[in-house]
């Protein structure tokens, strides 16, 4: 009960701030809250923190300029489809590990072209319901181990390059623009993903490559060419505006080809970040998985949803003055996910 009121208290600083336009990080080590205030805040929060702490972020954006993130933290936003969302501008997550604790980022959206640079080695990292303009790994040095992505949105055509010897897994996500550069060392799977293959000029299935497909939809916007790599496994999955996907795959069982009206209630090629990717009434019933639910970012293991796993403070209303015997009117509306 305490820790759940420590969080409560974090979020409604949030919440206030939201109302005040003020940027807040709040960093909790134990019992111990510490605020710090304005665009560097999640900068001075993360120089104060150890590994195991977390920091809550209002809504608003955040710069991290010079600033490296080395440390096996829990960092947490508003939520990508908030009101007020927490933007991380020039962010650099390079190698935290720990034996014991392990670097998570919740409800965080970086927007625009602010891709998240990926450093060193690190392992066992957790990104949940963060939406990402692009990821990039700078170099080959990277070694991004077991790396999960859950309820996450990727959204540029050239978003995440796959380097080093790193392992990713993405589950029940939107996945724009992967690129493995080192299919002899690096891995990647998906699960109940929809994926947009990597575009340089031309959009590049092959670089879809020694990846796990199950379960996904993978779409080209316009008829196009260009097969998976043969190191690639693709299970049960749907190819939108490319009959030819699955014919070089080691095994491509139960996929088959469809159009975007087969498969999409509105969906037609073109992202938008109001986009749900909800399946036809049709294809909800008719395009399932190898577990019986339906394929894509709603069926699976962990059904996609943007709503932060911790509590939200989404309404709340604080009296002008005190009443006459002293007491201050307070009305919080907290909304968490299922």
């Amino acid at each position: 009960m305490k820790k759940l009121f420590l969080s409560l208290v974090a979020l409604m600083v949030a919440a206030v701030s939201y109302a005040q336009n003020t940027l807040v990080a709040t960093l909790s080590h134990g019992d111990d809250i510490t605020m710090y205030y304005g665009t560097k805040a999640l900068a001075q929060a993360h120089a104060n923190a150890v590994d195991g702490d977390v920091i809550n972020l209002s809504g608003g954006t955040f710069d991290c300029y010079g600033t490296e993130i080395t440390k096996a933290i829990a960092i947490r936003g508003t939520g990508i489809d908030s009101a007020n969302p927490t933007d991380i501008r020039n962010l650099t997550i390079n190698g935290p590990a720990s034996d014991t604790y392990r670097f998570s980022m919740e409800g965080i959206k970086v927007s625009d072209q602010n891709k998240v640079t990926l450093k060193g080695t690190f392992e066992n990292a957790i990104f949940i319901k963060c939406q990402f303009y692009g990821l990039y790994c700078r170099d080959n040095s990277v070694n991004a181990k077991n790396v999960l992505f859950v309820n996450c949105k990727i959204t540029s055509e050239q978003a995440f390059t796959l380097r080093g010897s790193s392992s990713v897994q993405f589950i029940n996500s939107y996945v724009s623009g992967f690129n493995n550069e080192s299919p002899t060392t690096a891995s990647a799977s998906f699960v109940n993903c929809v994926i947009l293959p990597y575009f340089a000029g031309y959009y590049r299935p092959a670089q879809i490559a020694s990846s796990i497909l199950q379960n996904c939809i993978v779409y080209l916007p316009s008829n196009a060419g260009g097969a998976l790599a043969s190191t690639t496994i693709a299970t049960n999955c749907i190819s939108i505006n490319n009959d030819g996907l699955f014919n070089n795959g080691q095994q491509n069982l139960g996929c088959s080809y469809a159009t975007f009206q087969d498969v999409f209630m509105n969906f037609t090629g073109t992202y938008s970040d109001s986009e749900t990717f909800e399946l036809s009434d049709e294809a909800k019933t008719t395009l399932l998985g190898t577990d019986g639910t339906e394929i894509g970012l709603y069926g699976g293991p962990m059904p996609y949803t943007s709503i932060p796993s911790y509590p939200q403070v989404t309404k709340m209303n604080v009296a002008n003055k005190t009443t006459a015997d002293g007491k201050l009117s307070v009305e919080i509306e907290v909304n968490t996910a299922e």
